[in-house]
């Protein structure tokens, strides 16, 4: 998804910051994180609107740009 280069510009277009975890050594930040997002196992892509307020998008484990675009576009909505 992230060497796609329409989800690439729209990330850029966006101010969107990518934070990726490291879990090659236990983390119970990362472990309490997954737990309360229901997954037990990395990937957990996250997409959390500007607004605070607004809840995080929880996104498939498999992700298409399609799917990456139309998240970003709904993020882009719910901080409006």
């Amino acid at each position: 998804m992230f060497s796609n280069e329409e989800v690439l510009q729209r990330l850029d277009e966006l101010d969107v910051i990518l934070i990726k975890a490291d879990k090659t050594k236990p983390s119970p930040e990362i472990d309490a994180d997954l737990a309360r997002f229901g997954r037990f196992g990395l990937p957990n892509n996250l997409i959390y609107p500007a607004d605070p307020d607004a809840p995080p998008i929880i996104m498939p484990e498999r992700i298409t740009a399609e799917i990456a675009l139309e998240a970003l576009e709904q993020a882009v909505a719910m901080s409006q």
